[in-house]
């Protein structure tokens, strides 16, 4: 199914926010790509049961290209603490199948609903309960992976980098905002690898869906999406390491609270 080209310059558009935000906050992009990906198909009549597996599938798709260059580039700036990378990454991937996998057991109104609840509270606590002085400190390295196997399951039934929950969980053990952000980004490409293998795989056992579809991916809008998205998010990179901490996380609680109302208008409406 081919867009027309006002749609391609709306995903042009949204794929340089996402990735621009990718780049500045490690959180992968899916924030922006779920829900465009589901107004596209809802403004193509595209009908299936699995509307909503396949706009998570799309967004971990995009995101395999995205958080790869914004990893890269926070590489580069010395941002990634290793040990955290390590002793996450493996929880997050084992946590990213396990989670696709429900997911294919989960209604799509049942994710949509999940996704707006999450957001809500994690942009809530980030703005009013998060300081970046805790007494926490980070977890010995299984507490660690079981960290991040349970992100990774949240991230991949929802479509999302897990910067939503990465960064606020690294600031609250003392990781300063940067590296949190930077760490963040390397685990988001983790999640986005393993995500989108799985429903990419899951999707091809599934009868019926959507020309243009491989596996719960819609190529029309991943193909558009990852265009800008890894142009911009090697920009966000540099921003990073520009703005002060305390405005980085101010910005980064609004940003989801912006996002969360966003999603949760989308849903009253097209439910």
């Amino acid at each position: 199914m081919m867009l027309d080209i006002q749609l391609i310059l709306l995903l042009l558009l949204a794929g340089s926010i996402a990735g621009f935000i990718a780049g500045l906050f490690g959180v992968g992009g899916g924030i922006i790509v779920v829900p465009v990906t589901l107004w596209v198909l809802n403004t193509q009549h595209v009908e299936s049961e699995y509307i909503q597996h396949i706009a998570v599938g799309t967004s971990l798709s995009v995101m395999v290209f995205t958080t790869s260059m914004s990893s890269w580039g926070h590489y580069k700036q010395k941002a990634i603490e290793g040990k955290v990378f390590r002793n996450m990454a493996p929880g997050i991937v084992i946590g990213s199948f396990i989670g696709s996998m429900l997911a294919s057991f989960i209604p799509s109104k049942g994710l949509q609903i999940v996704f707006i609840i999450f957001s809500y509270l994690i942009s809530v606590k980030t703005l009013v309960g998060f300081k970046p002085e805790s007494s926490w400190n980070l977890p010995r390295p299984a507490g660690i992976f079981g960290v991040g196997s349970l992100i990774g399951s949240m991230s991949s039934l929802l479509g999302i980098g897990g910067g939503v929950f990465n960064v606020p969980f690294l600031l609250a053990c003392k990781v300063p905002i940067k590296k949190a952000v930077g760490t963040s980004s390397t685990l988001s490409w983790a999640v986005a690898v393993s995500g989108a293998a799985s429903y990419l795989w899951s999707g091809l056992q599934v009868a019926d869906l959507p020309p243009g579809t491989f596996g719960f991916c819609y190529l029309p809008v991943a193909i558009t999406l990852v265009i800008t998205t890894t142009l911009f998010a090697p920009l966000g990179v540099k921003l990073t390491h520009v703005l002060p901490p305390k405005v980085m996380q101010i910005i980064f609680g609004l940003l989801l609270l912006v996002i969360s109302t966003q999603i949760l208008f989308e849903w009253v409406i097209l439910k």
